[in-house]
């Protein structure tokens, strides 16, 4: 027996407290992804910049008449939706009804590329990381809209 306050002589190595295997959580490191190629990620841009762009072009005559109707002033020429399409058409033909896009498809092209390039990214690390701890790669609708959030916040 060690005196009062002497350490005790070493009995070997303590016994490490059991658990369950059950209990114990699976803890998998994080690998990266395999880095896309050039390829892909010129892919994923045009993907994202054709569907900016298209998107745009889509609603651009809403866009105009929307603008329209703000400056109008105290003469109302646009009255609603329907009559304000109606009279841009006649008075300035279809063409008319796309003035403006050019310039709103070069601001929203770039960055639709690359949002949707983050998405694309964000998207492929989240399936790359469940396929390795849970076997399936697939991602659930939460996790398709997490991956999306991840993409959109990129200004």
């Amino acid at each position: 027996m060690a005196a009062r306050g002497a350490p005790e002589p070493d009995a070997g190595p303590s016994p490490a407290p059991t658990q369950p295997a059950a209990c114990k959580p699976a803890l998998v490191p994080f690998k990266p992804a395999p880095r896309p190629s050039w390829s892909s990620i010129a892919k994923s841009l045009a993907a994202g910049g054709i569907a900016g762009g298209l998107s745009r072009t889509a609603v651009a005559p809403l866009e105009r008449l929307k603008i329209l109707m703000q400056v109008q002033g105290n003469t109302k020429i646009y009255r609603n939706t329907w009559q304000g399409l109606f009279h841009m058409a006649k008075n300035e033909g279809v063409a008319g009804m796309f003035k403006g896009n050019g310039a709103n498809c070069v601001r929203i092209v770039p960055n639709s590329a690359v949002k949707f390039l983050a998405y694309e990214y964000i998207s492929t690390e989240i399936s790359e990381h469940y396929r390795e701890t849970t076997g399936s790669g697939r991602l659930t609708p939460f996790l398709r809209l997490v991956a999306g959030g991840g993409g959109g916040i990129i200004p």
